[in-house]
């Protein structure tokens, strides 16, 4: 045997040795299956906020010692600096079960789980983003990993019509361990715009078109109600107005309007009150005539909200009576109401 020949058999059993001795290290990494990842945009150029929610089911146990694996997802090589938009060792990392409104009934990723956002620079140089600090995984096992910005590291999105292929790989602080590749498709513009249109809307309603104070006495006050209803869909809530057509009267005679707040028996005075409060109109829950404000023509406020939407019914309160001078006859009166939603 030649000298040749010798070095060429002593390189080979050399060879063979290693491959007796370290046969896990020459072994090729398995494949990770249910690879996925939950973007939180698939909005182009992201310079921030953009969200992975990442699954994967091991093929092979990582056991590397607690606290001494890694989760690494590598991104396309044309992609440098827009995965990763700012580089930084402080992303905010949690293991999870499920992605944001979907199942996956995965297991947390385990350990005390810190991310480094890292960029690529030309070829075959990646925007890669790894997860340290992650304890000893079991084989055949889902797992789930939520990474988002941290104060300094921040992710971003490539350019639209990107349909990137995310490679994820479990390692065991030494060596890969099992990878899979997944894919994301980065779109022009994955917003909505919604319009809707809520039209303006009030109602109102008075419980009554009458009211009778019947025979008039100086002995009492006579008093009658009717409510007002006003529904509104304004923001500003509404207000309703009152005012009247002149004195109650019979032809040239009238009762006088009250004067002094309160319709009191044995005085001719008529007036009118609201359950509301804070308006012009004398606010009166008991509808006895005091307090009691007088009508005008000129329209007052009676009730009304500053804020709106609204249902509110309120009563509006009659109240009159008369001295003995008070002359005799069949007295009438027009009351007006108006309402008015402040949109």
């Amino acid at each position: 045997m030649n000298k040749v020949q010798r070095l060429s058999y002593l390189l080979f059993l050399a060879i063979f040795a290693v491959m007796i001795v370290f046969p896990a290290q020459l072994a090729g990494a398995a494949t990770l299956t249910t690879p996925r990842d939950y973007l939180k945009r698939v909005d182009p150029s992201l310079t921030t906020g953009e969200q992975h929610e990442v699954f994967f089911t091991t093929a092979t146990a990582v056991s590397g010692g607690a606290g001494n694996n890694e989760v690494i997802l590598v991104f396309p090589d044309a992609d440098d600096g827009l995965w990763c938009a700012t580089a930084g060792a402080d992303l905010t990392v949690t293991g999870i079960t499920d992605p944001t409104g979907g199942s996956e009934s995965a297991t947390v990723l385990p350990g005390t789980l810190v991310g480094t956002c890292t960029q690529g620079s030309g070829g075959s140089s990646y925007d890669t983003i790894t997860i340290t600090g992650v304890n000893d995984l079991t084989i055949s096992t889902k797992y789930g990993v939520r990474i988002a910005d941290g104060s300094t590291a921040k992710l971003g999105t490539p350019t639209a019509g990107t349909t990137g292929l995310i490679t994820v790989k479990t390692n065991n602080g030494s060596a890969d361990v099992d990878s899979a590749d997944t894919a994301v498709d980065i779109v022009a513009d994955d917003e909505i715009a919604v319009t809707a249109t809520v039209p303006p809307s009030i109602t109102f309603t008075i419980s009554s078109n009458s009211i009778g104070l019947g025979t008039l006495s100086t002995g009492s006050v006579s008093t009658d109600s009717h409510t007002i209803r006003t529904e509104t869909n304004a923001t500003a809530g509404y207000v309703t107005l009152v005012y009247d057509n002149g004195n109650l009267t019979d032809g040239s005679n009238d009762i006088d309007d009250v004067g002094d707040g309160a319709v009191t028996a044995g005085s001719e005075e008529y007036g009118i009150a609201t359950s509301d409060n804070g308006r012009t109109i004398s606010e009166d829950d008991g509808c006895d005539g005091d307090p009691s404000s007088a009508l005008t023509t000129t329209q007052q406020d009676i009730a009304g909200a500053s804020s709106g939407p609204v249902d509110e019914t309120i009563t509006v309160c009659y109240a009159a009576s008369i001295a003995s001078t008070t002359i005799a006859g069949a007295y009438t009166q027009t009351v007006y109401f108006v309402t008015a939603g402040l949109f």
